[in-house]
């Protein structure tokens, strides 16, 4: 059963397959090393195919509809309601990539795929939580006679000490 927007998507044989990308970046540079440097956790997707018969076009009307849907510019965000979608954390998708419905003329019915992407993910919701990162400032002093009054110089040796001092109390 698949629900999107309180409107049940009637679907014979139905099938979601979930899938997420977990992407890095090669970080071992001219060498053989297997070293990678991790991007994050991308949003889940839901690959869904089913069957619409021939004598219910109006829901393959619908579901291309609601696929076409835009809000503000943008793809319009539905809530859904799945077994599978509910297992993996997701409550709000956005149609991605592509639908596409293939007349099975020997069965009458039409062969249907879309895919559904996660909208706000649960690790774009832990990333949006955690403080700014702030650049950090190069501690040092300035001199009297500079002409670039706020500008700051690195002293490794007053950092170090400062840390030093902070790590004895």
């Amino acid at each position: 059963m698949l629900t999107i927007n309180s409107t049940s998507i009637k679907l014979k044989s139905l099938r979601i397959t979930a899938s997420q990308e977990l992407a890095s970046e090669d970080a071992s540079g001219q060498s053989s090393s297997t070293e990678s440097a991790e991007t994050g956790a991308k949003a889940k997707m839901l690959t869904v195919t089913g069957y619409i018969l021939f004598e219910d076009a109006g829901h393959l009307s619908d579901l291309f509809n609601m696929a076409e849907a835009v809000e503000a510019g943008a793809r319009m965000i539905y809530r859904i309601s799945n077994r599978t979608a509910s297992t993996l954390g997701i409550k709000q998708v956005r149609f991605a990539s592509k639908i596409d419905a293939v007349e099975q003329d020997s069965t009458r019915q039409w062969r249907v795929n879309f895919s559904l992407a996660e909208y706000r993910s649960v690790p774009e919701k832990k990333e949006q939580r955690l403080p700014e990162a702030t650049a950090n400032q190069q501690g040092g002093e300035v001199s009297a006679d500079s002409e670039k009054v706020g500008v700051q110089y690195a002293s490794l040796d007053k950092l170090l000490t400062e840390n030093f001092g902070q790590l004895r109390t």
